[in-house]
């Protein structure tokens, strides 16, 4: 790190309020320490600029990242809750055929991380690459994707009443009904009608 007095805090604070570089670059790039920067931010009250909200909802207020509350309350239609769920299962697709790529060219990743970090000092880097595409890792990206379909099902209300319970609901229904297997018995009919005179 660079000595107190070798620290050009008017070009960090310029690098900060433009909003194009995360408090860690800008700690790089000027060899001061984040936690540094983030202290002078806030004693300071630097504010970063638009261009950086647009790109990353870290800064912004709850308010503002979160639709309005009567949005997320109102109820959503049939159709639109089937968009969202085929939007979901886009993305998924897309990101199953990047854990396909990176699980098929696995070998040539390791030998481009060992290039990358051959000089640096320490192994950190190396072993969190390595660990990003390890096996575990992408296990568990597969079931996080897995799990996420299983959801986007469950929401998109296949069947008739828009869930796994309404769907088997409806089937014990079906199964119930007269003439059906499972459906209950009659009641018992008289013989003998002693109604009649």
């Amino acid at each position: 790190m660079a000595k107190r007095k070798d620290i050009d805090w008017v070009a960090i604070e310029a690098a900060f309020r433009a909003g194009k570089l995360s408090n860690r670059q800008i700690a790089e790039r000027f060899e001061v320490s984040e936690s540094a920067i983030r202290s002078r931010a806030n004693k300071e009250k630097w504010v970063r600029t638009a261009h950086e909200r647009a790109h990353s909802g870290v800064h912004l207020p709850v308010a503002e990242i979160l639709p309005p509350i009567d949005q997320m309350a109102r109820p959503m239609h049939l159709a639109e809750r089937r968009e969202h769920v085929e939007h979901a299962r886009e993305i998924a697709g897309r990101m199953l055929d990047e854990l396909d790529m990176i699980t098929s060219q696995v070998g040539e990743l390791e030998q481009l991380i060992e290039v990358e970090t051959a000089d640096d000092e320490n192994g950190r880097r190396r072993a969190a690459m390595l660990k990003a595409i390890s096996l575990p890792a992408r296990s568990m990206t597969l079931k996080t994707i897995m799990q996420a379909l299983a959801v986007a099902k469950e929401v998109s209300g296949v069947g008739i009443g828009g869930g796994k319970k309404e769907e088997a609901k409806a089937k014990a229904q079906e199964a119930a009904k007269p003439g059906n297997k499972f459906a209950p018995p009659a009641p018992p009919r008289l013989a003998v009608d002693n109604t009649k005179a």
